[in-house]
């Protein structure tokens, strides 16, 4: 059996299910692991972990977390100095809109999504797309839950200047043909 790497097929899944949702798009959404370069304001999804369930079984607990990433510095000939966290509020407010129905614990609803979103990468129109996630045809989001805690924030250690806050979830990832 060849490896299942469950966390690519779920970061690839959710952020296809972000943009299905049209509150995030090609170009200010990526997943941990892409190549191309990240501008700013964005979202990188990235699965930290993933614990299989039983040896040999491509089922298990992914722990998921979206960093939204944004520009802190104030535009010079803005006099408002609340516009940049009013920005920011509102972009991890849209990724939040997309990932919380339900109660705390039960969101079948953004699971099935996740799932539908991740499968048609597999069947995508344009070749490229479907051969670069072809293992994706079997993928099932079965569940997701918040995580504990579900938002953290600071400043990013990588580049000065830039907010960082960022969404925690569990998600329980096999592959299904149903």
């Amino acid at each position: 059996m060849a490896f299942n790497n469950a966390a690519s097929k779920t970061e690839r899944a959710v952020r296809a299910y972000l943009i299905s949702q049209g509150k995030a798009t090609a170009a200010d959404c990526y997943t941990m692991n892409g190549s191309n370069d990240k501008v700013l304001p964005n979202r990188v999804i990235g699965c930290m972990a993933y614990s299989p369930m039983r040896p040999n079984r491509p089922e298990g607990w992914v722990r998921l977390q979206i960093d939204h990433r944004y520009n802190a510095a104030l535009d010079p000939n803005d006099s408002n100095l609340e516009t940049q966290r009013v920005l920011i509020d509102g972009f991890v407010g849209d990724t939040m809109d997309s990932l919380i129905f339900g109660d705390r614990d039960s969101l079948n609803v953004v699971a099935d999504g996740i799932t539908a979103a991740g499968r048609a990468l597999a069947s995508d129109a344009d070749p490229v797309i479907a051969a670069n996630n072809a293992d994706m045809v079997n993928f099932r989001c079965d569940t997701i839950k918040q995580g504990d805690p579900v938002h953290t924030r600071g400043r990013s250690n990588e580049e000065a200047g830039v907010w960082l806050e960022s969404l925690h979830f569990m998600c329980f990832v096999s592959t299904a043909s149903a």
